[in-house]
C-alpha cells in the first residue's frame, strides 16, 4: 500500500484539503438550496468542515487502522479499502452532524431531514477521498517512511 512506504508531502497535502474543501463548499451550496433558513456562506460551512476534516481525521485514520488491523487479524493482509469506509461512514455522518447543529441551530429542521443530510454528507466526504487521495500521491515532495 501507498501508505507503507511514503506520506504525501505538503504539496499533498494541500491538493488533498484543496479538493476537500471545493467539495465542501458544494456541498454547503446544496445544504442552503435545501435550507434556505441557514445564513451562513457556503465558503463558511466548507471552512468548519474542512477544519474539522484537518483536526479529526489524522487521528481517527490511525486509530481505525488499529482498530481494523485487531479485528481482522489474521485474516487477510490486503484487506479492501471499501472495508475501511464500513467503519469511517458512521464517523462521518457524526462529524456531518456537528456541522448541521452548527449551523442549523434554532432552525425548524425535522431530525429525519437532519440525520439524511448528515449522511448524504458523510457520503459526499467518502467520495471526495478518491481524487483527493490521487491528486496527494502524485504530487511532488512525498515523505519517505523507514
Amino acid at each position: 500500500m501507498w501508505w507503507a512506504d511514503t506520506f504525501p508531502g505538503p504539496v499533498g497535502f494541500a491538493a488533498f484539503v484543496g479538493v476537500k474543501f471545493g467539495g465542501y463548499a458544494l456541498a454547503g451550496i446544496a445544504l442552503k438550496k435545501l435550507e434556505p433558513t441557514i445564513t451562513s456562506s457556503a465558503l463558511k460551512i466548507a471552512a468548519v468542515r474542512t477544519g474539522l476534516g484537518i483536526v479529526l481525521g489524522p487521528p481517527i485514520t490511525l486509530l481505525g487502522g488499529m482498530i481494523l488491523g485487531l479485528l481482522f487479524a489474521g485474516l487477510r493482509t490486503d484487506m479492501p479499502t471499501y472495508v475501511a469506509y464500513v467503519f469511517l461512514w458512521p464517523l462521518r455522518i457524526l462529524i456531518w452532524a456537528l456541522v448541521l447543529y452548527i449551523f442549523t441551530r434554532g432552525r425548524d429542521l425535522s431530525a429525519g431531514r437532519f440525520w439524511s443530510y448528515a449522511a448524504l454528507g458523510a457520503l459526499w466526504s467518502c467520495l471526495l477521498d478518491w481524487p483527493g487521495f490521487k491528486l496527494a500521491m502524485v504530487a511532488p515532495g512525498k515523505i519517505p517512511v523507514c
